[in-house]
């Protein structure tokens, strides 16, 4: 036999490289195979239950790194629940009606929507949907999401269409649904309303101009009276209906004195504007580069101004329009004067109404301009895109001696979110969900504050826009999705809705879907039987606008978990983008409180957006995205799962090759901490009785050091706080264990006899930790545990009676906190130990660069003290530990240098460790052992004179009886 072959070195099938590309198809194909899911649904038992509602992403195309980010964030919470010991329903959904799906059907068929009927449209939809519900569904099981796969919620159910039309139904009962004329986001290019959630603010650039309002009697006399307005939408003049001051500020009138480029202006014309916008030289920016000069006549309030002027002429259609105050009326730019267009602005609605004013918008749903135009004179703008009318409406002015100046104006605009084109405000005929009444704005503010924001930021964003939004207008002018089951009354043009004919949409709609609404043939009977409220008159046409998607999934908590058997309302927690504050949060918040007066979720926690590693948004024109499938394909999906635990999801979260890279490397340090302990446990034969831990030093600080970090990790994630999961289960991995643990041990794992106490009692300690750093991995490395589990499987290494290392794996609780390994004294003895460790590293580095040794085992050790007493934390240890813990051939602690030194002295260095103390380093005295690499004067001192030492000798003649006693057996 061979001095070697003695050696105990690491035996295991756990390979050193990963694979991940290759091995996780495999492990998913296991889970199918075994059936997973009801195998944890069996073993969870009774446990409570634990509901985090998915918000359903668009069923229209591949997924990207938003979305990735979302659900491996949501599974690890769902596993996080598991180890709470609870028990986790999760039910996967898509939201699979709407402007994005229809967008991408048109658009791939290559049609405009006046080729197809709704009919087709619809079914073209529906093919497109379940199409990319199924890649979507693959790719995120790809991932290790772990859901009731087999049993999704798809907005376009049959049974989930006919909860919205119910839940519209019950809004309606309770006198929350009204149809009224009101601006809303349009948008041209896809001829539909907008809600907020669905535009993009982008940079813009307008067409900023300062437009005069003359007062009727100007031109009746040489002195003409202006007032002067500042709007960035010269296309919306043509639908003014007033003009707005601040009742409270400060205007100034002006006096012309007359130049040669007085521009509209004639000597002693009046002007008034915003005493705040007015410059020390004399001037506002609305003037341009006027060289006229004005001087102030006086100063007066708004409120004065409007009982001096109460009337202005609108410049482009010549009609009397009133100044009127208006407190959102701003002094930071402009004239601190608006005009007043009801038809396309919020606040120009809000003083419209509250004055009588007409709401006129003389804009088509192409956003071209109407015939209506010709009735006010001006013939040249009908059928022209109101947007591309800027230049030419200016250009009017300008004729009419009525523009004072223009400029281009690059602000924050919104755009489609579908074609990215910018959108417009038109009043239109919409149906909106009403948030005054039955107060339900409110108490939707009452119940936002019963629920848990995370972070805490997120309740006073959702709260603002509680409290500033308007009226939720409901309506698409789409046709895929569900229908808003009004008529109209051909007769008396009323449109209204009926309970009856609502009640029995929802039952049919339940048993085959509601295309039956938009089948011309079908419009009949649906229609039986009901009359006009207002003329009682039959002769009655379906309206076609759908509801809007935010309604469909913003309902999903009643769709899903008030209907599905199993499950619970309200959800523990839902979890999504920091958006969804104005897009799923509030859409579930609204609909809730209107059905129940109560939020649909105790918890809400936001995470941010996935940029590249500069802090970019991704963008195809960039060449910065980077897909899911791609870091699968090349890293495995336990590195895109990392990635997202490591990242601080709260704030937005950057993503590179480089970034990558490191995770890699963190990943296989981690892997390679496993193969380590895996390696060294071939021979152990597990202790299930509950004897006592090792009672080695060294084994009994790693068990301490690891349950204090233990606890750490199971409170970071009881917080979600998955980066601090990470940085303390990394740092154990490579510091604690790696760096310091297994350096270590490795003499007494190779070199000890097999079953000394020394090596079983490490051997037991490192399987202790082994599971119980298994475990707490699980939740982001899903496909990694599970193989080490695997091979855990056949060591016996798993809890006595268990046989399902997959099961357990999955299913297990957190291990159990221990506090009595707890030794904080020896803690902090190690850590005094580890700062002479870290300088005696330094020294020995510096003679192998010098080629003066190889490694610690190459030197003796003196530490020199000055004293006759071992120092600090040294002398808690026993005598050989000193040797064990540096590796080298031999320690000493003497008081001085001795006078005669025979061995050859490599270095002698200052401890700062210890001010006084010294490091004396020799070559060793004696002769390698072939077996453990020690220098002494003892080796080959034994009856064979083998090249060994005293320890080893008698475990090599062990080994040598065994393997004859074996052959004789044999």
């Amino acid at each position: 036999m061979e001095i070697k072959e003695t050696l105990n070195l690491p035996k295991t099938n756990f390979p050193m490289k990963a694979g991940l590309p290759e091995k996780e198809p495999s492990i998913l194909n296991h889970w199918n195979s075994i059936g997973l899911e009801q195998a944890l649904l069996s073993r969870m038992g009774s446990r409570p239950l634990f509901i985090l509602h998915d918000g359903p992403p668009y069923a229209n195309g591949h997924l990207h790194m938003g979305h990735a980010l979302n659900k491996v964030l949501k599974d690890m919470i769902n596993r996080v629940a598991i180890r709470e010991g609870k028990r986790p329903a999760y039910i996967p959904g898509w939201d699979c009606h709407g402007l994005p799906i229809e967008h991408k059907v048109l658009k791939d068929l290559k049609k405009n929507r006046s080729e197809l009927t709704p009919v087709e449209i619809r079914t073209k939809c529906r093919e497109s949907a379940n199409e990319f519900v199924k890649i979507q569904m693959e790719e995120f099981r790809r991932m290790g999401v772990m859901a009731d796969w087999d049993h999704p919620y798809l907005t376009m159910s049959f049974d989930y269409e006919a909860t919205i039309l119910d839940s519209f139904r019950e809004m309606v009962k309770k006198g929350l649904v009204y149809k009224g004329v009101k601006p809303v986001l349009w948008c041209p290019q896809c001829e539909t309303a907008l809600a907020e959630a669905e535009v993009e603010y982008e940079d813009h650039t307008s067409q900023a101009a300062t437009v005069l309002f003359a007062t009727p009697e100007s031109g009746t006399s040489p002195e003409n009276t202006f007032i002067a307005i500042w709007t960035t939408t010269p296309w919306t003049l043509p639908a003014n209906k007033a003009v707005a001051y601040h009742p409270d500020a400060d205007y100034l009138e002006l006096s012309h004195t007359g130049g040669e480029d007085s521009g509209p202006f004639s000597k002693n014309d009046r002007l008034f504007v915003s005493s705040a916008l007015w410059t020390e030289e004399g001037s506002f920016a609305g003037l341009g580069n006027l060289s006229g000069g004005f001087s102030i006549v006086r100063t007066l309030k708004g409120e004065d101004l409007a009982r001096e002027i109460p009337f202005v002429t609108s410049p482009l259609t010549g009609a009397r329009v009133p100044l009127l105050p208006g407190d959102f009326v701003t002094m930071d730019q402009g004239t601190g004067m608006v005009h007043i267009a009801p038809g396309h602005g919020e606040d120009d609605h809000r003083l419209g109404l509250l004055h009588g004013l007409p709401v006129e918008a003389p804009v088509d749903n192409r956003g071209r301009y109407l015939q209506t135009l010709s009735e006010m004179g001006l013939d040249e703008f009908v059928g022209k895109p109101v947007m591309a009318s800027n230049e030419q409406i200016l250009a009017l002015l300008s004729s009419l001696g009525r523009l004072i100046s223009h400029s281009a104006y690059r602000h924050s605009y919104p755009h489609c979110w579908r074609c990215k084109k910018p959108v417009i405000f038109r009043a239109t005929p919409q149906w909106f969900l009403s948030l005054s009444a039955e107060n339900l704005r409110q108490r939707t503010l009452a119940a936002i504050r019963t629920v848990s924001w995370i972070p805490a930021r997120g309740e006073n964003r959702i709260t603002s826009m509680i409290e500033n939004r308007p009226d939720w207008c409901l309506s698409r002018q789409r046709s895929w999705g569900v229908p808003i089951p009004a008529l109209g009354c051909s007769d008396c043009g009323e449109s209204f809705l009926d309970n009856n004919l609502m009640e029995r949409l929802v039952a049919r709609t339940r048993k085959e879907g509601i295309d039956f609404w938009f089948d011309p043939e079908q419009a009949g009977e649906i229609k039986k039987g009901v009359s006009c409220p207002r003329c009682h008159g039959q002769n009655l046409e379906l309206e076609r606008d759908i509801l809007d998607v935010w309604f469909d999934s913003g309902v999903s908590h009643e769709a899903v978990l008030k209907r599905r058997p199993g499950l619970s309302w309200p959800a523990d927690l839902y979890l999504e983008g920091s958006d969804q504050h104005r897009g799923w949060f509030h859409s579930s918040l609204l609909t809730s409180v209107a059905l129940h007066d109560a939020p649909p979720y105790r918890s809400v926690l936001t995470h941010g957006f996935v940029v590249d590693g500069q802090g970019r948004k991704m963008a195809k024109t960039i060449g910065n995205v980077i897909s899911p499938s791609e870091i699968i394909k090349q890293h495995g999906a336990d590195i895109l799962r990392l990635w997202a635990a490591s990242s601080d999801y709260r704030e937005d979260i950057r993503l590179s090759p480089v970034i990558l890279s490191h995770l890699v490397e963190s990943y296989r340090k981690i892997r390679n901490t496993f193969r380590f302990m895996m390696g060294n446990l071939y021979d152990y034969q597990p202790d299930f009785s509950g004897t006592e831990d090792s009672a080695d030093p060294l084994d009994r600080w790693i068990l301490s050091l690891w349950e204090g970090t233990k606890g750490t990790i199971i409170a970071a994630y009881r917080d979600y706080d998955f980066p601090a999961v990470v940085h303390h289960l990394s740092g154990f991995c490579s510091v604690s264990l790696s760096a310091l643990y297994f350096d270590m041990i490795k003499d007494r794992l190779y070199t000890e006899a097999a079953r000394s106490p020394l090596r079983t009692g490490t051997q037991k300690t490192m399987a202790l930790i082994l599971k119980e750093l298994l475990l707490l991995i699980q939740p982001i490395l899903v496909f990694t545990s599970d193989e080490i589990a695997e091979n855990l499987l056949p060591l016996g290494l798993l809890p006595s009676g268990e046989t399902d290392a997959t099961a357990w794996i999955q299913g297990e609780a957190y291990p159990p906190l221990i506090p009595g390994r707890r030794d904080e004294t020896l803690e902090k003895s190690m850590e005094e130990l580890l700062v002479y460790r870290q300088e005696f590293g330094r020294i020995i580095d510096d003679l192998r660069k010098k080629k003066e040794a190889g490694s610690g085992l190459d030197v003796e050790v003196s530490f020199i003290t000055g004293e006759n007493t071992i120092p600090g934390a040294w002398k808690h240890f026993p005598p050989d530990y000193p040797a064990m813990f540096l590796i080298v051939s031999g320690f000493s602690f003497l008081k001085e240098v001795p006078e005669k030194e025979e061995q050859t002295i490599l270095a002698m260095t200052e401890s700062q460790a210890l001010p006084g103390a010294k490091w004396m380093i020799r070559r060793a005295s004696g002769t390698k052992c072939e077996r453990c690499w020690m220098v002494t004067p003892a080796t080959g001192d034994n009856p064979e004179h083998l090249p060994l030492c005293h320890r080893c000798f008698p475990i090599v003649q062990e080994a040598k009886r065994h393997e004859e006693g074996s052959s004789n057996g044999a």
